[in-house]
This record gives structure tokens, sequence and C-alpha cells, in this order.
């Protein structure tokens, strides 16, 4: 179910905003051709996304003149590194029980621990091989080294957890954790013919790495800095930090506002604990630059890199300073009062011209979630949209056949901003009216009234029965990714997309009604999975003439498919082709793969949900055969089935639900 990843990576905002645009190209072009090599030799690649800091900081350590020079030996280390780097974040994943990463769902959080952790030490493995293909030897013994020193940190950091760290003993912690691969980063820089100074150079990466996870210490007590980790994690999992040490605070039991007042609430006779730590990092910024001063680098962008991770650090606590003074003295009220955001990484407010469209925006999703009405209307809303899952939910007793009704009528007014917008909105346009249903989401998540009854309604409902926040977020996520028509290089992409999509919603309604367990849960996931492959399978040409391929390049290119080739079968210039046929059995047999995954999990359900569920499922799995009977020509044939078929289906399911497995 998990496979490798091996796309060019797209331009992340960490690095758009870099001096010139030549260092994203550098970057983008010698990590994919050294992910290329990699994933010609079976090796899974990560999907080179986020702000790719390891890469970017051995980049930087090189001076620009000599980029040109940069050959695979150097991207090859490169990707190393980033490769160990991935791996662990998938095992904290695994040893947090985290849900989201990077504002995403994690891969633990989508397939499961166990295949989590078999992919994690997948690319710790290749990452060992990546390193291999430096042809330096004195590389590859340096980079083994700072990995098992990176896991040396870690283990003593938890050891630790719950008790008491000294500065020293916390300082030696993160160095190896979080400076090692930075060293190595470093140190990959003197492998350009001409340069040495190995040692210096690793020097600086150990002390960025030190840097950093400061500010990452620092970042996760502010509530303005949305890091896209739950807020104040690493306290609540009892881990000792700096911060705490400069605040004074010596225990893990305070409440949230206690832990702010005591690092943002300034002293009689000095400032606040975190005012007194972006002092410290200031300092230790200037140590950096004076260090690099002494080799050759490319001072321009190590000084990016430093004042990017200096800035989000001193807007957040200048952020967190100023909500604090103003007033809020709860943490619901801190965590609410988080000023907007253009991107992922920073804060700004907006200008007169972009609240005004915001305002008129709000205004009119507003009108048009409010015209949804109560219940009753959003159970009509239901039927008319989605016969198929209308027929099923009959199957539930009126109260849960209500709460269903809720939870469709958001997921599909939310898809509908997108793909089916009042008018002919810009990109631009659609983009910020998702945004503000995604804010007016979120406040309704977190407890404000909205005055829309539709999220005022399901999202109490869904915090009572213990609903994950990773499942509206991983929708709004996913409904997100058709604002840019984009291509899927390979099925992993594609189920970042259909898990948003689909496998979320069948996570949400399970935690509705009761469901907790992973293993359930997981095969709710797969469920959805294979929901939305049918779509995908059933409505290609019709996405192709809204500009969308949802097929996955991986799988054209396994036919020997070219984009061209579905233009010329769309427009019938050519008649649908085996290669094509083929595809298609592919897609099918994995959307049925999915389906066989759920079985197990929908007969495990409790009856009420068990029945509806399975109705559904086989009712939507049965589209398979009218595309067979089709010729697997879904370019230009829409499958459809009637109702008598479908209720045929769904007595079926029911059926088959009852079986012991």
């Amino acid at each position: 179910m998990i496979t490798g990843l091996m796309t060019a990576p797209e331009t992340d905002e960490s690095i758009r905003t870099l001096p010139e645009y030549a260092t994203a190209e550098t970057l983008r072009n010698g990590l994919h051709q050294a992910a290329c090599r990699m994933a010609s030799l079976d090796m899974p690649v990560p999907q080179l996304e986020g702000k790719l800091l390891r890469p970017l900081f051995a980049l930087a350590l090189v001076p620009r003149e000599y980029w040109a020079e940069l050959d695979e030996h150097f991207w090859s280390g490169a990707l190393a590194i980033q490769m160990v780097h991935e791996a662990s974040l998938i095992h904290d994943d695994v040893v947090d029980s985290a849900a989201e990463r990077r504002g995403r769902p994690t891969m633990v959080a989508i397939h499961g621990i166990g295949p989590a952790l078999v992919l994690g030490d997948h690319y710790l493995t290749g990452a060992y091989r990546a390193a291999a293909h430096t042809g330096s030897f004195e590389f590859l013994q340096r980079f083994t080294e700072a990995v098992e020193r990176t896991v040396a940190g870690e283990v003593t950091q938890a050891r630790a957890v719950g008790g008491r760290m000294t500065v020293t003993e916390y300082d030696a912690a993160i160095t190896n954790k979080s400076g090692e691969l930075f060293g190595i980063a470093g140190f990959l820089g003197a492998l350009v013919p001409s340069l040495d100074d190995r040692e210096a150079r690793y020097d600086i990466g150990r002390a960025f790495g030190n840097l950093y996870q400061r500010i990452d210490d620092l970042l996760d007590y502010c509530h303005a800095a949305q890091t896209g980790k739950p807020l104040l994690q690493d306290y609540h999992q009892q881990k000792w930090s700096w911060v705490l040490d400069l605040a004074g605070i010596e225990t893990f039991d305070l409440d949230d506002d206690a832990i702010a007042e005591a690092i943002f609430a300034p002293r009689p006779d000095q400032p606040s604990a975190a005012r007194r730590a972006l002092e410290i990092l200031n300092d230790r910024q200037r140590a950096i630059q004076h260090q690099a001063r002494r080799v050759v680098v490319s001072e321009e962008t190590l000084d990016h890199l430093l004042d990017r991770c200096m800035g989000a650090a001193t807007r957040a606590v200048d952020a967190q300073e100023r909500v604090y003074g103003t007033g809020p003295t709860t943490s619901f009220e801190l965590i609410n009062a988080t000023p907007d955001r253009s991107d992922e990484d920073e804060a700004r407010p907006r200008t007169a011209e972009e609240q005004e469209h915001w305002t008129q925006e709000e205004r009119n999703i507003r009108r048009l979630a409010t015209d949804l009405g109560s219940r009753e209307q959003w159970r009509a809303y239901f039927g008319e949209h989605a016969r198929t899952f209308h027929l099923a939910a009959r199957l539930f007793p009126p109260r849960e056949r209500g709460l269903v009704a809720g939870l469709y009528a958001y997921c599909r007014f939310t898809d509908d901003l997108v793909d089916d917008p009042d008018g002919d909105p810009t990109e631009e346009e659609l983009t910020r009216r998702l945004d503000v249903w995604r804010e007016l989401s979120m406040a309704a998540w977190n407890g404000k009234t909205t005055n829309i009854p539709l999220l005022d309604t399901i999202m109490p409902e869904a915090i009572e029965q213990g609903v994950d926040r990773l499942y509206p977020v991983a929708l709004l996520d996913g409904v997100a990714m058709d604002l840019r028509p984009r291509v899927y290089e390979c099925w992993t992409d594609l189920e970042r997309y259909t898990f948003g999509v689909a496998g979320a919603v069948g996570g949400w309604m399970s935690q509705l009604f009761g469901v907790t367990d992973p293993d359930l849960l997981e095969r709710a996931h797969a469920l959805g999975h294979g929901m939305q492959l049918t779509n995908i399978a059933r409505d290609v040409g019709e996405d192709w003439r809204r500009g969308r391929l949802y097929l996955p390049i991986q799988l054209l290119e396994a036919h020997d498919l070219t984009c061209e080739d579905l233009e010329a079968m769309i427009n019938e210039d050519a008649e649908i082709s085996n290669e094509y046929r083929a595809a298609v059995r592919e897609l099918l047999a994995r959307a049925d793969s999915y389906y066989e995954m759920a079985w197990p999990g929908i007969r495990a359900l409790p009856s009420f949900f068990r029945r509806p569920v399975a109705a559904a499922a086989s009712a939507y799995r049965g589209i398979h055969r009218e595309i067979r009977r089709n010729g697997f020509d879904n370019l230009n044939h829409r499958a459809h089935t009637s109702l008598a078929r479908k209720i045929a289906l769904a007595g079926a399911g029911i059926v088959e639900s009852r079986k012991v497995s």
C-alpha cells in the first residue's frame, strides 16, 4: 500500500523567497536527479517537500560560484541527509502518535504503525546507499557517525522525559539530535574540489542545528507560531527544554494559562522569558555568522537562512506578547487570537484591500452556508446529491441518519466551494473562499459561535464524540488540492489526495459513531481510498474536460501511455487502446484491494453502523462492473448503475457483512 516517492519537488515557500530563484532551481534539479538515480535502483525515495533545510544548508556552505560544478556525488549526499531526516520524522510520529505533520495527516495516521515503521526503516537504510554514492569513504564514515549521534541525542532526551535536565545536558542532547545532520551537511560542501575546512564547516552545521532546535522548542510554546504540531506538545509529553529553565518552570503539572504567564509575561525588573530567549538566539546567530566568515561559503544564502529562522521566532514571540498583553488570559483566547498567515510559515496583517475582499467573501459564504438551513434540509440536500449514499443511509436509525446528513452537507458544501462555485471566480478568489471557510470551520471546532447552523451543529457534535481534528483538517487540505490542477506522479502522491477527500470522511464518520480502534479506523480509511478510486475510474473523461487528471503518471508510464494518448482517445481521434484498458484494469484492481482491506473492519462494526456501510460499499463497488461492461471506456462513457441494481448490490453487501471473517 505504501510506495516510494520519486517526484521533482515543488518550489517550497522557504525556497522561493531566497534572494535568487537560481537557488530554488539548483536545489530542485540536484535533488530530483539524485532521487531518480536512487529510484532506478528500486529504493524508496521520500517526497521532496517541506523546507528541505538540510540540503539547503549544504548548498549554503558552498560558494555560489561553485554551484554549477556540483555533481551527482554532492547531491547523493544531500539526498542521503534528507532521507535520514524523513525517517526520523516518521519514527517521531509513531512514538508521539502524531496525527499531523506539516499540516497534513501523518503516515502513521493514514496507514498505521506497522507500515509507517517499515517505511521509516527503509528510508534510513536507503540513506546509507545514497551516502555511498558520494564516492567518498570519508563522507560515508562521517555520515554513519552523524546518524548514530542523532539517534543517541533522541535516546538521551527520551530517557529524560518527566525529569529535569541541566542546560549543559540539554545542549549536548540537541546538538546531537539536530546538530549532527546539519553538521554533516556542512561537511558535505568540502567534497567540492578546491574546498577544504571540513571540520570548520562541520562545526558551523552543528551550531546551526543547535540554534534551529532551540527555536523549534521555543515555538512549541508560541500559540501564534502555527508550527503544524499540537500546541504545547513537548510540555504535555514532559520533555524538558531550555525555555522551561528560562521561565523558572520546574514541573509538568501547570495548566496552559500558567505556562503562558511564566513564559510571556514581563517581570518587574526584566523582560519576559521569551524575550530573553530571543536575545540568546540572536547572540548565537551572530556567532554562527562569525564562524562562517572564516571559511568560504555562500554567505548570502546562509544569512538568509539564519534570518528566516530568527524571523519566525521573533514574529511568533511578538505576536504572543501582543496577544497576552491586550487582555486574553485563557489558552482558548490565545489560540483563537492567532494572526492571519500569507503562507505556512509567515504571519502578517492583511492589507486594507485584502481585508475588504476577505470580508466580502465571508459574507457570501455565510449567506450560502446559512441557506443550507437546519438538519431536515441537510437530509434533503443529502438525498439530492448523493443517491447511492443516501440509499444506504436509510438503514441508519433516525438520530445517526441525521448525523450522517450533517457530515455529508459539510463535505458537499466544502467541495462545491471549489468544484461548483457561483460565477466564474479566479484561482485567487477560490483560494480565498476556501481559506475563509477553513477559518470559520476551525473557529467552530474551537468552540466559537459562527451563527452558521451547519458549523455550530456538526463541529460540537464531532468534538463531543471524540472525532480527531485530523479529519476536518485533512478534508479541507484535500479539497484545496483541487484548487490548482496538478499531476500526480505516483500512487502515494495520489493517496494523499484520496485520504483527504474520502479516507478522512470515513475516519470522521467512524469516530462520530464511537469507533476508536486504530485497526478499524485504518480500514475505514481504506474504504475511503477505494471509493475515491472508483470515482476517479468512473470520471476520467469528465475530469479531463475540466482540466484535471487523477491517473498517476506512474500508472500511465507502466502501460506505455502519455497524456497525448489520452487526449487523442478523448477527442475520438484514436480508439480506446489495449494499453489504456490495461491501465484501467490496474486502477480498478487497486480500488478492489482497498475494498477487500475494508471488509473485515465493516464486519466488526456495530450492527446499526455495519449495515449501511456494507450497503454503500457494495453498491459503489458495483460501478466497476459497469466500467468493464463499457469496454473500459471511461473517457467518453460514464458508468452508472440503475436503482434496481443498487438495491440488489446493497442487499448483497448486507449479506456479505454478516459473514464471519
